[in-house]
């Protein structure tokens, strides 16, 4: 065989096997978006079915009326009424624009004050009285009968950890004795994506293929350093809080186990995370699932590095049935959440001076 005819071969050889890689790489590309379709459909019919989530704007305060400034401040007085399926949404903000109870500065004598801050998953219910400050307010009362405790709920929908940072101030200036902080999914999405994506522009353009994302998994841990600064912030926070005598709870953040997830909800879940992640484009669930797992590791690690108090939420709401979707709970999980915060707060209401007293009293 001639030197012209073998290289005509090769050649031959290689268009061949590139012909048949780029029809295998369409082929796959068009069942991964056929799969997606499946999924949108999917979560259209769990959303159809699902009043929690069909309500998602009112059940996590939200609505867009509710805002002096959207995603920032609601307005002081507002409030949504609706009857949707047979389930009654009562969002009320009172004089000073937070979802929960009046209540008095300077704090009155003898008042154990809790506050909660975070975002949407610190501030939803069906109604104010079915926010999880509300329900542990609630469950303090029932374990210590005669103390006067009240659990303020300052959550805002979509703020970060670094809000929370710059408004100390007039968070004490409410008096907290302990101060319940839960979040994590506003500072992954709205905090740290758009800086990864801005600094990963031709891996978020290659993401746009369903295929290359498939075959190139998420890197979970290059996150780290943009996650470690939330830890940064937190920390800021607790030191903060101890300077002022407020005791400081902290929490690893919960989700629904993948493994767990079933049908419709299953998929709802893959569609869900679109939303999340939306700055740089992720599709599954797992992967998301993964994101949330490294930052509890991570949250852990710091938090036993600088003796901060947490509550491992991540271990004990993990039951998919408990959520609506990749963060959000059903009134049961929201419930729940003040189950796992119960304990810990408790031992911190005992430590303050009215609760010192208390004991003293009961005795």
């Amino acid at each position: 065989m001639s030197p012209v005819s073998r290289r005509v071969r090769v050649v031959a050889a290689v268009w061949l096997v590139a012909a048949a890689g780029s029809i295998l790489g369409l082929a796959g590309e068009a069942w991964l978006r056929y799969q997606r379709l499946q999924d949108a459909r999917a979560s259209e019919r769990f959303r159809a079915t699902n009043v929690f989530f069909a309500n998602a704007m009112e059940l996590q305060a939200g609505t867009h009326s509710l805002w002096a400034e959207r995603w920032q401040e609601y307005q002081p007085g507002a409030k949504v009424d609706v009857v949707v399926g047979g389930e009654r949404f009562v969002v009320e903000m009172n004089s000073r624009g937070y979802r929960t109870r009046e209540f008095a500065v300077p704090k009155p004598p003898g008042v154990v004050r809790v506050i909660c801050i975070g975002g949407s998953t610190t501030v939803a219910g069906r109604t104010n009285q079915e926010t999880y400050p509300a329900l542990l307010e609630r469950k303090l009362a029932a374990r210590f009968p005669g103390l006067r405790i009240e659990v303020l709920n300052l959550g805002v929908s979509a703020v970060t950890s670094e809000y929370w940072h710059a408004r100390l101030d007039r968070v004490f200036a409410y008096e907290p004795d302990i101060l319940v902080h839960y979040d994590a999914i506003n500072d992954i999405s709205w905090r740290h994506f758009p800086r990864f994506a801005a600094a990963h522009r031709m891996r978020g353009l290659a993401y746009r293929s369903l295929l290359l994302e498939r075959l190139f998994p998420f890197p979970v841990e290059e996150l780290d350093p943009y996650l470690n600064d939330t830890f940064v912030t937190l920390g800021a926070t607790a030191r903060a809080c101890a300077a002022r005598g407020v005791a400081y709870l902290g929490a690893t953040f919960a989700a629904p186990d993948p493994e767990r997830a079933r049908g419709d909800f299953r998929r709802h879940l893959d569609h869900n995370t679109e939303f999340w992640t939306r700055r740089f484009p992720l599709r599954s669930y797992a992967t998301w699932a993964a994101i949330v797992r490294r930052y509890d590791r991570l949250y852990v690690e710091f938090a036993e590095r600088y003796h901060v108090p947490y509550v491992l939420a991540h271990q004990q709401l993990d039951d998919p049935a408990l959520f609506i979707d990749v963060c959000h709970f059903t009134p049961e999980g929201i419930d729940r959440l003040a189950g796992v915060f119960l304990p810990p707060v408790a031992d911190l209401v005992e430590a303050t001076p009215a609760g010192r007293a208390g004991r003293r009293e009961a005795r």
